[in-house]
Protein backbone atom coordinates (compact mmCIF):
# COMPACT_ATOMS: atom_id res chain seq x y z
CA UNK A 1 0.00 0.00 0.00
CA UNK A 2 1.62 3.72 -0.63
CA UNK A 3 1.92 5.60 2.25
CA UNK A 4 1.33 9.35 2.32
CA UNK A 5 3.57 10.80 5.50
CA UNK A 6 1.49 13.48 6.23
CA UNK A 7 -1.75 11.56 7.31
CA UNK A 8 -1.96 9.39 10.55
CA UNK A 9 -1.67 6.01 11.25
CA UNK A 10 -5.61 5.83 11.67
CA UNK A 11 -6.27 7.30 8.29
CA UNK A 12 -3.84 4.64 6.47
CA UNK A 13 -5.69 2.28 7.74
CA UNK A 14 -8.06 3.14 5.21
CA UNK A 15 -8.00 2.28 2.15
CA UNK A 16 -7.46 5.59 -0.41
CA UNK A 17 -9.36 4.82 -3.78
CA UNK A 18 -9.49 7.36 -6.96
CA UNK A 19 -11.99 7.72 -8.97
CA UNK A 20 -11.37 8.50 -12.58
CA UNK A 21 -14.43 8.78 -15.19
CA UNK A 22 -15.76 11.73 -17.01
CA UNK A 23 -19.18 11.26 -15.68
CA UNK A 24 -18.46 12.05 -11.78
CA UNK A 25 -20.21 14.82 -11.09
CA UNK A 26 -21.32 16.23 -7.02
CA UNK A 27 -24.35 14.31 -7.24
CA UNK A 28 -23.06 11.00 -9.07
CA UNK A 29 -20.14 9.42 -6.66
CA UNK A 30 -20.41 6.13 -8.50
CA UNK A 31 -19.33 3.18 -6.63
CA UNK A 32 -17.90 5.42 -3.93
CA UNK A 33 -21.19 6.78 -2.74
CA UNK A 34 -21.54 3.22 -1.00
CA UNK A 35 -18.23 2.10 -0.37
CA UNK A 36 -17.90 2.45 4.16
CA UNK A 37 -16.11 5.42 5.06
CA UNK A 38 -14.81 3.37 8.28
CA UNK A 39 -12.90 1.58 5.73
CA UNK A 40 -12.55 3.27 2.77
CA UNK A 41 -11.38 7.15 1.61
CA UNK A 42 -12.54 8.51 -1.63
CA UNK A 43 -11.31 10.84 -4.31
CA UNK A 44 -12.80 11.96 -7.74
CA UNK A 45 -11.42 13.01 -10.64
CA UNK A 46 -13.10 14.45 -13.91
CA UNK A 47 -14.04 16.34 -16.57
CA UNK A 48 -16.13 19.85 -16.61
CA UNK A 49 -16.29 19.31 -20.30
CA UNK A 50 -18.63 17.40 -21.52
CA UNK A 51 -17.70 13.54 -23.00
CA UNK A 52 -20.06 12.74 -26.07
CA UNK A 53 -20.25 8.82 -25.94
CA UNK A 54 -22.99 8.62 -28.42
CA UNK A 55 -20.75 7.90 -31.02
CA UNK A 56 -19.83 3.77 -32.38
CA UNK A 57 -15.73 4.90 -33.01
CA UNK A 58 -14.29 6.98 -30.10
CA UNK A 59 -13.63 10.43 -32.38
CA UNK A 60 -10.44 12.42 -31.34
CA UNK A 61 -12.01 15.22 -29.61
CA UNK A 62 -13.07 12.01 -26.80
CA UNK A 63 -9.32 10.74 -27.16
CA UNK A 64 -8.12 14.25 -26.19
CA UNK A 65 -10.58 14.64 -23.44
CA UNK A 66 -9.89 11.03 -22.06
CA UNK A 67 -6.06 11.66 -22.30
CA UNK A 68 -6.66 15.01 -20.91
CA UNK A 69 -8.56 12.97 -17.68
CA UNK A 70 -5.72 10.42 -17.50
CA UNK A 71 -3.47 13.40 -16.81
CA UNK A 72 -5.47 15.22 -14.52
CA UNK A 73 -5.58 12.06 -12.35
CA UNK A 74 -1.79 11.31 -12.91
CA UNK A 75 -1.18 14.86 -11.26
CA UNK A 76 -3.73 13.56 -8.79
CA UNK A 77 -1.91 10.31 -8.11
CA UNK A 78 1.53 12.63 -7.97
CA UNK A 79 0.23 14.85 -5.07
CA UNK A 80 -1.90 12.92 -2.56
CA UNK A 81 -0.79 8.75 -3.10
CA UNK A 82 -3.78 6.30 -3.72
CA UNK A 83 -4.05 2.86 -2.60
CA UNK A 84 -6.36 2.02 -5.63
CA UNK A 85 -7.42 3.34 -8.98
CA UNK A 86 -10.82 2.54 -10.67
CA UNK A 87 -11.32 4.25 -14.33
CA UNK A 88 -14.44 3.41 -16.35
CA UNK A 89 -14.66 2.00 -19.86
CA UNK A 90 -11.96 0.58 -22.07
CA UNK A 91 -10.61 3.73 -23.32
CA UNK A 92 -10.61 5.54 -19.73
CA UNK A 93 -8.59 2.11 -18.84
CA UNK A 94 -6.66 2.52 -22.53
CA UNK A 95 -5.55 6.00 -21.35
CA UNK A 96 -4.80 5.93 -17.67
CA UNK A 97 -3.05 2.52 -18.59
CA UNK A 98 -0.77 4.30 -20.73
CA UNK A 99 -0.27 7.01 -18.89
CA UNK A 100 0.77 5.19 -15.91
CA UNK A 101 2.95 3.01 -17.77
CA UNK A 102 5.03 6.06 -19.38
CA UNK A 103 5.08 7.74 -16.15
CA UNK A 104 5.88 4.75 -13.90
CA UNK A 105 2.90 4.52 -11.75
CA UNK A 106 2.32 1.47 -10.53
CA UNK A 107 -1.13 1.44 -7.83
CA UNK A 108 -2.98 -1.13 -8.31
CA UNK A 109 -5.97 -0.34 -11.51
CA UNK A 110 -8.77 -1.34 -11.78
CA UNK A 111 -11.08 -0.86 -15.31
CA UNK A 112 -14.98 -0.77 -14.95
CA UNK A 113 -17.59 -1.04 -17.31
CA UNK A 114 -14.40 -2.80 -19.94
CA UNK A 115 -16.91 -4.44 -22.88
CA UNK A 116 -15.35 -3.67 -25.92
CA UNK A 117 -18.07 -4.61 -28.45
CA UNK A 118 -15.79 -5.63 -31.50
CA UNK A 119 -12.53 -7.50 -31.49
CA UNK A 120 -9.52 -5.45 -31.32
CA UNK A 121 -7.30 -5.53 -34.52
CA UNK A 122 -3.84 -4.17 -35.74
CA UNK A 123 -2.21 -1.41 -34.77
CA UNK A 124 -5.07 -1.05 -31.51
CA UNK A 125 -4.89 -4.38 -30.52
CA UNK A 126 -0.68 -3.72 -30.12
CA UNK A 127 -1.41 -0.35 -28.59
CA UNK A 128 -4.09 -1.87 -26.26
CA UNK A 129 -1.79 -4.73 -25.34
CA UNK A 130 0.95 -2.09 -23.96
CA UNK A 131 -2.02 0.02 -22.26
CA UNK A 132 -3.51 -2.82 -20.38
CA UNK A 133 0.38 -4.60 -19.36
CA UNK A 134 -0.28 -3.32 -15.64
CA UNK A 135 -4.18 -2.83 -15.19
CA UNK A 136 -4.99 -5.19 -12.67
CA UNK A 137 -8.40 -5.59 -12.98
CA UNK A 138 -10.76 -5.46 -15.96
CA UNK A 139 -14.53 -5.82 -14.88
CA UNK A 140 -16.62 -7.95 -17.88
CA UNK A 141 -20.39 -8.24 -18.02
CA UNK A 142 -20.12 -12.05 -19.41
CA UNK A 143 -18.15 -15.12 -19.16
CA UNK A 144 -17.21 -15.34 -21.99
CA UNK A 145 -15.29 -12.14 -22.35
CA UNK A 146 -12.68 -13.33 -19.79
CA UNK A 147 -10.92 -15.84 -22.23
CA UNK A 148 -11.95 -13.50 -25.31
CA UNK A 149 -10.33 -10.62 -24.17
CA UNK A 150 -7.16 -12.30 -22.10
CA UNK A 151 -6.79 -13.59 -25.69
CA UNK A 152 -7.46 -10.18 -27.82
CA UNK A 153 -4.91 -8.02 -24.94
CA UNK A 154 -2.59 -10.83 -24.21
CA UNK A 155 -3.29 -10.56 -20.30
CA UNK A 156 -3.70 -13.85 -18.02
CA UNK A 157 -7.14 -14.26 -17.97
CA UNK A 158 -7.74 -14.17 -14.29
CA UNK A 159 -7.50 -10.61 -14.17
CA UNK A 160 -10.97 -10.65 -15.61
CA UNK A 161 -13.16 -11.32 -13.76
CA UNK A 162 -17.33 -11.25 -14.43
CA UNK A 163 -19.88 -9.69 -12.11
CA UNK A 164 -23.18 -8.19 -13.28
CA UNK A 165 -23.56 -4.50 -15.04
CA UNK A 166 -24.51 -1.99 -12.75
CA UNK A 167 -26.04 1.42 -12.50
CA UNK A 168 -28.22 3.91 -10.38
CA UNK A 169 -31.55 2.31 -9.14
CA UNK A 170 -34.45 3.30 -11.67
CA UNK A 171 -37.75 3.23 -10.53
CA UNK A 172 -40.78 3.02 -13.06
CA UNK A 173 -43.01 5.55 -11.53
CA UNK A 174 -40.53 8.73 -12.46
CA UNK A 175 -40.52 7.88 -16.38
CA UNK A 176 -43.64 8.72 -17.24
CA UNK A 177 -45.16 10.70 -20.12
CA UNK A 178 -43.68 8.59 -23.48
CA UNK A 179 -46.75 7.99 -24.98
CA UNK A 180 -47.91 11.52 -25.35
CA UNK A 181 -43.65 12.93 -26.15
CA UNK A 182 -43.90 10.62 -28.91
CA UNK A 183 -46.92 10.21 -30.15
CA UNK A 184 -46.93 6.35 -29.01
CA UNK A 185 -49.46 3.80 -29.99
CA UNK A 186 -51.29 2.58 -26.47
CA UNK A 187 -49.48 -0.80 -26.70
CA UNK A 188 -45.99 -0.81 -28.54
CA UNK A 189 -42.67 -3.04 -28.38
CA UNK A 190 -39.73 -1.11 -27.44
CA UNK A 191 -36.38 -1.91 -29.24
CA UNK A 192 -33.73 -0.16 -28.26
CA UNK A 193 -29.68 0.72 -28.75
CA UNK A 194 -27.25 0.82 -31.51
CA UNK A 195 -24.53 -1.83 -30.52
CA UNK A 196 -23.98 -5.21 -32.40
CA UNK A 197 -28.25 -5.17 -33.08
CA UNK A 198 -30.29 -7.13 -35.91
CA UNK A 199 -32.86 -4.80 -36.26
CA UNK A 200 -32.99 -6.53 -39.86
CA UNK A 201 -34.24 -10.04 -38.46
CA UNK A 202 -36.61 -7.62 -36.22
CA UNK A 203 -38.43 -5.63 -38.68
CA UNK A 204 -39.19 -8.40 -40.68
CA UNK A 205 -40.49 -10.47 -37.34
CA UNK A 206 -42.94 -7.54 -36.27
CA UNK A 207 -44.00 -6.77 -39.89
CA UNK A 208 -48.25 -7.37 -40.09
CA UNK A 209 -48.10 -7.62 -36.09
CA UNK A 210 -50.59 -5.94 -34.64
CA UNK A 211 -48.76 -3.73 -32.36
CA UNK A 212 -46.12 -1.18 -32.78
CA UNK A 213 -42.26 -1.43 -32.09
CA UNK A 214 -40.91 1.67 -31.47
CA UNK A 215 -37.04 1.44 -31.91
CA UNK A 216 -34.71 3.99 -30.58
CA UNK A 217 -31.22 3.98 -31.99
CA UNK A 218 -28.20 6.02 -33.55
CA UNK A 219 -28.43 5.95 -37.35
CA UNK A 220 -25.59 3.96 -37.95
CA UNK A 221 -27.32 0.99 -35.73
CA UNK A 222 -30.44 0.80 -38.64
CA UNK A 223 -30.40 -1.37 -41.14
CA UNK A 224 -30.86 0.07 -44.80
CA UNK A 225 -34.36 -0.18 -46.62
CA UNK A 226 -38.15 0.22 -46.26
CA UNK A 227 -39.40 0.24 -42.60
CA UNK A 228 -42.82 -1.73 -41.72
CA UNK A 229 -45.02 0.66 -41.13
CA UNK A 230 -45.82 -0.56 -37.46
CA UNK A 231 -42.49 0.65 -36.84
CA UNK A 232 -41.23 3.97 -35.44
CA UNK A 233 -37.69 5.00 -35.16
CA UNK A 234 -36.64 7.94 -32.77
CA UNK A 235 -32.69 8.48 -32.60
CA UNK A 236 -30.94 11.25 -30.48
CA UNK A 237 -33.29 11.44 -27.41
CA UNK A 238 -31.91 12.77 -23.87
CA UNK A 239 -31.51 9.78 -21.28
CA UNK A 240 -35.48 10.11 -19.19
CA UNK A 241 -36.74 10.05 -22.49
CA UNK A 242 -35.10 6.71 -23.20
CA UNK A 243 -36.27 5.13 -19.86
CA UNK A 244 -39.37 6.50 -20.16
CA UNK A 245 -40.28 4.69 -23.48
CA UNK A 246 -38.71 1.87 -21.80
CA UNK A 247 -40.93 1.93 -19.00
CA UNK A 248 -44.43 2.31 -20.71
CA UNK A 249 -43.62 -0.36 -23.22
CA UNK A 250 -45.64 -3.86 -23.26
CA UNK A 251 -42.47 -5.80 -23.21
CA UNK A 252 -38.86 -4.85 -24.52
CA UNK A 253 -37.05 -6.51 -27.54
CA UNK A 254 -32.89 -6.63 -27.76
CA UNK A 255 -32.17 -8.44 -31.33
CA UNK A 256 -28.46 -9.00 -31.49
CA UNK A 257 -26.19 -10.37 -34.04
CA UNK A 258 -22.70 -9.92 -32.57
CA UNK A 259 -20.92 -13.52 -32.28
CA UNK A 260 -17.68 -11.56 -31.21
CA UNK A 261 -18.18 -10.01 -28.00
CA UNK A 262 -21.12 -9.06 -25.80
CA UNK A 263 -24.06 -6.62 -26.85
CA UNK A 264 -27.34 -5.52 -25.52
CA UNK A 265 -26.72 -5.66 -21.46
CA UNK A 266 -27.28 -2.14 -20.87
CA UNK A 267 -30.67 -2.24 -22.27
CA UNK A 268 -31.27 -5.15 -20.79
CA UNK A 269 -30.41 -4.26 -16.91
CA UNK A 270 -32.99 -1.33 -17.93
CA UNK A 271 -36.09 -2.92 -18.83
CA UNK A 272 -35.72 -5.58 -15.76
CA UNK A 273 -34.89 -2.88 -13.40
CA UNK A 274 -37.88 -1.07 -14.68
CA UNK A 275 -40.05 -4.21 -14.44
CA UNK A 276 -40.65 -4.71 -18.26
CA UNK A 277 -40.41 -8.01 -19.83
CA UNK A 278 -37.72 -9.23 -22.29
CA UNK A 279 -37.40 -11.08 -25.25
CA UNK A 280 -33.89 -10.86 -26.27
CA UNK A 281 -31.06 -13.04 -28.79
CA UNK A 282 -29.45 -15.69 -26.87
CA UNK A 283 -25.71 -14.78 -27.51
CA UNK A 284 -22.69 -13.87 -25.73
CA UNK A 285 -24.18 -10.43 -23.79
CA UNK A 286 -27.32 -12.04 -22.65
CA UNK A 287 -26.99 -15.47 -21.80
CA UNK A 288 -25.55 -14.42 -18.47
CA UNK A 289 -28.50 -12.38 -17.76
CA UNK A 290 -31.66 -14.41 -18.46
CA UNK A 291 -33.56 -17.44 -17.20
CA UNK A 292 -35.33 -18.06 -20.23
CA UNK A 293 -39.40 -18.46 -19.21
CA UNK A 294 -37.85 -17.16 -15.76
CA UNK A 295 -37.08 -12.96 -16.08
CA UNK A 296 -37.19 -13.10 -19.91
CA UNK A 297 -37.05 -15.46 -23.20
CA UNK A 298 -34.69 -16.36 -25.36
CA UNK A 299 -35.00 -16.51 -29.48
CA UNK A 300 -32.35 -17.74 -31.52
CA UNK A 301 -29.96 -15.48 -33.33
CA UNK A 302 -31.32 -14.46 -36.84
CA UNK A 303 -34.38 -16.56 -36.66
CA UNK A 304 -37.27 -14.34 -37.78
CA UNK A 305 -40.11 -16.70 -37.10
CA UNK A 306 -39.13 -17.71 -34.13
CA UNK A 307 -38.47 -14.23 -32.98
CA UNK A 308 -42.84 -13.66 -34.78
CA UNK A 309 -43.84 -16.67 -32.82
CA UNK A 310 -41.82 -15.24 -29.07
CA UNK A 311 -43.53 -12.34 -29.37
CA UNK A 312 -46.87 -13.08 -30.31
CA UNK A 313 -46.97 -15.78 -27.40
CA UNK A 314 -45.67 -13.06 -24.74
CA UNK A 315 -48.10 -10.30 -25.76
CA UNK A 316 -50.92 -12.60 -25.81
CA UNK A 317 -50.02 -13.61 -22.27
CA UNK A 318 -50.19 -11.11 -19.93
CA UNK A 319 -50.78 -13.27 -16.99
CA UNK A 320 -47.24 -14.60 -18.05
CA UNK A 321 -45.41 -11.49 -18.89
CA UNK A 322 -46.62 -9.92 -15.05
CA UNK A 323 -45.11 -12.71 -13.19
CA UNK A 324 -41.70 -12.65 -15.34
CA UNK A 325 -41.60 -8.66 -15.11
CA UNK A 326 -41.88 -9.32 -11.44
CA UNK A 327 -39.57 -12.08 -11.45
CA UNK A 328 -36.97 -9.57 -13.44
CA UNK A 329 -37.13 -6.75 -11.24
CA UNK A 330 -35.79 -8.81 -7.99
CA UNK A 331 -33.44 -9.90 -10.01
CA UNK A 332 -32.12 -6.42 -11.42
CA UNK A 333 -32.65 -4.99 -7.50
CA UNK A 334 -30.37 -8.04 -6.55
CA UNK A 335 -27.39 -8.07 -8.79
CA UNK A 336 -28.07 -4.62 -10.73
CA UNK A 337 -27.39 -1.35 -8.63
CA UNK A 338 -24.22 0.39 -8.22
CA UNK A 339 -24.70 -1.14 -4.52
CA UNK A 340 -23.86 -4.49 -5.43
CA UNK A 341 -21.15 -3.01 -7.46
CA UNK A 342 -19.54 -1.42 -4.58
CA UNK A 343 -19.49 -4.68 -2.90
CA UNK A 344 -17.93 -5.95 -5.15
CA UNK A 345 -14.89 -3.42 -5.37
CA UNK A 346 -14.79 -4.19 -1.56
CA UNK A 347 -13.36 -7.63 -1.92
CA UNK A 348 -11.00 -6.26 -4.84
CA UNK A 349 -9.44 -3.70 -2.80
CA UNK A 350 -9.04 -6.25 0.13
CA UNK A 351 -7.53 -8.88 -2.57
CA UNK A 352 -5.09 -5.84 -4.18
CA UNK A 353 -4.41 -3.52 -1.54
CA UNK A 354 -4.57 -5.25 1.59
CA UNK A 355 -4.09 -2.96 4.83
CA UNK A 356 -0.95 -4.53 6.64
CA UNK A 357 -2.23 -5.66 10.28
CA UNK A 358 -0.83 -3.34 12.26
CA UNK A 359 -2.51 -0.16 10.47
CA UNK A 360 -5.85 -1.92 10.76
CA UNK A 361 -5.18 -2.21 14.46
CA UNK A 362 -3.88 1.57 14.71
Amino acid sequence: MNQDPDTSPAERAKVRVLFVAWFLRPDRKWLGEFLPPERFECSYVSLEERVDSTQKRTPGKKWRQLVQLALKARLHLARHPQDLIVTAFPQGGFTQGLVNLLSFERTPHVVWYFNCGHEYHGARKWLSRIAYRFVDRFIVYTKHERTAYARTFAVPESRFQFTYLTGVPLESEKFRGARERFGLAPRYIAALGSSGRDYTTLFKAVEGLPIQLVVVAHPHGLPGGPVPANVKVITSIPQQDYLSIIAEAELVAIPVNNQETASGQMTLIQAMSLGVPVVATRCIGTEDYVRHGENGWFVPMGDVEEWRRTLRSVLEDPESRSRTAAQALRFAQEHFTDRAGAQVLIDLAEELCPVPAQEALA
